[in-house]
């Protein structure tokens, strides 16, 4: 009867899979659902000129979701498995939030806070006594490459500039941070040879958008050039 138990377990590692789908897809369903929701609120509440930019981004966003679910790197993952809308469940839980934040934009004082660009890239900024310090940290592609950079910005005006030299690297690191260069409240972030401090196929550059003020102990960590883990 060996044969019979082989059948019973198989039948019953089918059904737990089966159910482990239709869990992941109702959970990323009510994800998606509550995206739409607040996307539909801020097609009413936000100026035109803004809801049209948030717009042309998230359809981006939309095929960028589906390649890191399911693009090279991710092993298997298809739209038979519950990895692949695990995956765009937390997505799309993170994205809920960024759209949000676009409803307090003009909240914003100065440089500091906590930036995203919705993309797998997070910026910490302290602005204190003359002085602009930052934490940029990144997880990008279905591989998960990782970055990450910290320092003292020269800030003048709208423009923020940073410099130092990877280990080993001839030439040196840049990154400029442009203040409302794209709308109040974002922060486009440019970078050159910044290779030593992030996987091949991760990167700074992005339009990070500001979500909230950091507290005071998020605060000492960007001073101290620490990434808050």
């Amino acid at each position: 009867m060996k044969w019979l138990a082989g059948l019973l377990v198989l039948t019953w590692t089918l059904t737990a899979q089966a159910d482990d789908l239709a869990k992941a897809k109702a959970a990323f369903a009510e994800k998606d659902k509550a995206l739409n929701t607040v996307f539909t609120t801020l097609k009413k509440e936000l100026r035109p000129d803004l809801f049209v930019k948030m717009q042309e981004d998230q359809r981006g966003w939309v095929e960028y979701r589906d390649y890191i679910t399911t693009g090279p790197g991710t092993g298997d993952a298809t739209d038979a498995t519950p990895d692949r809308w695990t995956g765009a469940a937390e997505l799309t839980e993170a994205r809920i939030a960024w759209l949000k934040a676009w409803k307090k934009l003009d909240q914003r004082k100065g440089w500091s806070g906590r930036y995203s660009d919705g993309r797998g890239g997070l910026l910490e900024i302290v602005e204190k006594d003359g002085h602009a310090w930052f934490t940029l940290s990144v997880v990008r592609g279905p591989s998960s490459h990782t970055g990450e950079i910290a320092g003292q910005v020269k800030v003048n005006g709208s423009t923020g500039w940073f410099e130092t030299k990877g280990e080993g690297e001839k030439d040196p690191t840049w990154l400029t941070f442009l203040d409302g260069l794209d709308y109040n409240g974002s922060i486009r972030v440019t970078e050159e040879n910044t290779g030593s401090f992030h996987g091949a196929r991760a990167y700074f550059s992005g339009n990070y958008l500001w979500l909230g003020e950091l507290t005071a102990a998020e605060q000492k960590q960007v001073i101290e050039g620490k990434d808050g883990e």
